[in-house]
């Protein structure tokens, strides 16, 4: 099942002046998290050990990351099982698809006040913004299932 991919946000009002990767940008950031925080599938630390590591060290984005070995797609299959069941509560949205994750990416970095969602820039700055945001929404959700319990 593919979660997201930059198919999905090219097909229609993509800004043409923009590069591919810029429609990778939420994703690889969120990928780029996935991974340091070890919730990706531990093949891909077999699979592309080098640019695993890269990512890790925040030497690549994740955007580069997804379209370099993942064709631009984030599936269920990339994820350990703590990181899909996560994923998929995070995703979770009845319109759109995007659930929670959209809304915290676009309060976090403004993007509203950008030309468009996708002039968004790659920077480390972001990233460590967008990590204390995702670090910050599955502590949330680890509490909620500890609840349930």
């Amino acid at each position: 099942m593919i979660l997201d991919s930059v198919v999905f946000h090219t097909e229609e009002d993509y800004p043409s002046s923009l590069g591919l990767e810029h429609a990778a940008t939420h994703m690889g950031y969120y990928w780029s998290w996935i991974v340091r925080r070890d919730l990706h599938n531990p093949q891909w630390n077999e699979l592309e050990a080098a640019d695993v590591n890269a990512l890790k060290a925040q030497q690549i984005s994740g955007a580069h990351f997804l379209l370099q070995h993942m064709s631009g797609c984030l599936e269920d299959r990339d994820f350990n099982e703590e990181g899909l069941r996560f994923s998929l509560f995070y995703y979770d949205d009845e319109e759109e698809g995007y659930g929670r994750f959209m809304e915290d990416y676009i309060q976090a970095l403004n993007t509203p006040e950008l030309p468009s969602f996708y002039h968004v820039e790659i920077s480390a700055s972001k990233q460590v913004l967008l990590d204390a945001v995702f670090d910050h929404a599955l502590l949330e959700w680890r509490q909620s299932l500890r609840s349930d319990i």
